[in-house]
């Protein structure tokens, strides 16, 4: 759910806990096997924030928040309301994935290598799966099936 102000207006959220990710990625197999060799830094950005993510010999060597707008590997941009679809425990239609839909259908902004992006897609997909695991378990994601949540 995005937090709102006492104004009804949105505030900024955070994707996860930066340490927790760290640590849940390199403990993922699945993560681990698709990121073999992978030296990359991405940038998960929201209007406001970012969460930075460096991925070294296939192992996320460091996870912080950031500001926008740094150089990266691979940036991706949406919305605090576009991320807590895709990060949903059960995202919405079109937001599984993050070419097939999100950019396509729900205003996502991917920038930066693509060929690397493309290599290492499945990785992506794996963190991004991490990610739901780790917001469901603190209770952050919610079913997107029904709309955008508020």
């Amino acid at each position: 759910m995005i937090p709102l102000t006492q104004h009804g207006e949105e505030t900024s959220m955070p994707l996860v806990d930066p340490t927790r990710l760290q640590a849940s990625a390199n403990a993922d197999p699945e993560f681990r096997m698709a990121a073999r060799y992978w030296n990359a830094t991405l940038s998960l950005e929201s209007p406001s924030r970012a969460l930075r993510v460096e991925i070294v010999d296939g192992q996320v060597a460091s996870c912080r928040e950031s500001e926008t707008g740094r150089p990266a590997t691979i940036i991706v941009v949406a919305s605090d309301v576009g991320w807590a679809q895709f990060l949903a425990t059960v995202p919405g239609p079109f937001y599984q994935d993050l070419l097939g839909g999100c950019v396509q259908h729900h205003g996502f902004q991917v920038n930066g290598d693509m060929l690397s992006l493309s290599a290492y897609y499945q990785a992506t997909q794996r963190l991004f799966a991490v990610m739901r695991a780790l917001r469901a378990s603190t209770g952050e994601a919610r079913a997107g099936a029904g709309g955008e949540e508020r």
